[in-house]
């Protein structure tokens, strides 16, 4: 299962700083990852909005197009852009 680690603001908002998730079919990029969280309503489509969210996968910055597996700690934060 991914490790997802939710950081500062973004924590806050979404009410949690981490989970582990199996990651569906089909998501094996972060954008796929932000895609499928925000299905989740409320606030979570709110804040996971593509170009507000910094990434990083295993500890490294990544680019939204990253890709990503089960195996791996995937990190969301809100940008400062």
């Amino acid at each position: 299962m991914a490790r997802i680690l939710y950081f500062s603001t973004l924590a806050e908002r979404l009410g949690k700083t981490a989970e582990e998730l199996k990651l569906p079919p089909g998501v094996q990029d972060i954008q796929g990852l932000l895609a499928f969280l925000r299905k989740r309503g409320e606030e979570w489509p709110v804040y996971l909005i593509d170009d507000r969210i910094q990434a990083t996968v295993n500890r490294n910055f990544a680019e939204l197009n990253a890709g990503i597996n089960d195996l791996d700690e995937i990190g969301l934060m809100l940008s400062r852009r």
